[in-house]
């Protein structure tokens, strides 16, 4: 089988290089004794490619006049996108020296083994 992902990154590296990122995946929460809640986490260590949402990635997610800093990731690996429904997602990459929501799952190819994501810089929490 023919790894398409590994044909891409040769043919992008030299205009667009790779960085390494962290994946925080959500790993379930803690229901604390004041009954709120804490997110558990558990952080990997990855490789990305980062990219400007094109028009039709926009169009996509419906986000064409959102005034929110996004971006396309590609990664290995089949990451999902928050979907309170089915209660997925919530995973979030460290990159740029920022927190970026997976917000949407924009394509998957070969049964997880990468996909192109659509991420959101979050806020930085206020420092105490």
């Amino acid at each position: 089988m023919i790894n398409v992902f590994a044909i891409a990154n040769t043919a992008t590296n030299p205009v667009n290089p790779p960085i390494t990122a962290i994946l925080r995946v959500s790993d379930g929460e803690t229901v604390n004794s004041d009954f709120s809640v804490t997110p558990n986490t558990t952080d990997l260590l990855c490789t990305i490619k980062v990219q400007a949402l094109s028009t039709s990635d926009l169009q996509r997610i419906q986000n064409i006049t959102q005034q929110s800093d996004m971006r396309a990731v590609y990664i290995a690996g089949g990451i999902k996108g928050l979907n309170r429904a089915l209660q997925t997602g919530g995973d979030v990459l460290h990159f740029y020296g920022s927190d970026w929501l997976v917000t949407q799952v924009l394509e998957e190819w070969g049964y997880g083994r990468w996909s192109k994501l659509a991420v959101t810089r979050q806020t930085s929490p206020a420092q105490e």
